[in-house]
């Protein structure tokens, strides 16, 4: 990892790590990238999305693809992304340790509740 984030070997290893076998590499990443990026440059946000469905399979509309999109952008941080995916049922607390794990984080701890910390008695 490298000191501004994950290098594309990282996030390349972290996917194996995931999938339980070598399904992708730096260089076959970069291919990823670029067609993803073809495909919004293309047809806008539209087309990056049906990209990333035939790429995954993924079953999601682009109301949902984008309610996904906004979850992980406006965490700021990777734990409060995993935090938030985890709370939205999209992935599960195991899943989250695992990619927290590749990543060098985790999801943020909670308190009891609804998501908010209790208050201290003074």
């Amino acid at each position: 990892m490298t000191a501004t984030g994950p290098s594309k070997k990282d996030f390349a290893d972290l996917i194996n790590g995931l999938v339980g076998h070598r399904v992708v590499n730096d260089k076959i990443l970069d291919g990823i990238l670029e067609d993803a990026k073809e495909s919004y440059h293309r047809q806008g946000l539209d087309g990056f999305f049906e990209y990333i469905r035939r790429l995954t399979g993924i079953p999601l509309g682009n109301k949902e693809m984008k309610e996904l999109l906004d979850t992980i952008i406006g965490a700021g941080r990777p734990e409060k992304a995993l935090t938030g995916l985890i709370d939205r049922e999209w992935i599960s607390k195991e899943q989250a340790r695992l990619i927290g794990q590749g990543l060098g984080t985790s999801p943020e701890k909670r308190a009891q509740g609804k998501g908010r910390r209790k208050k201290r008695s003074r």
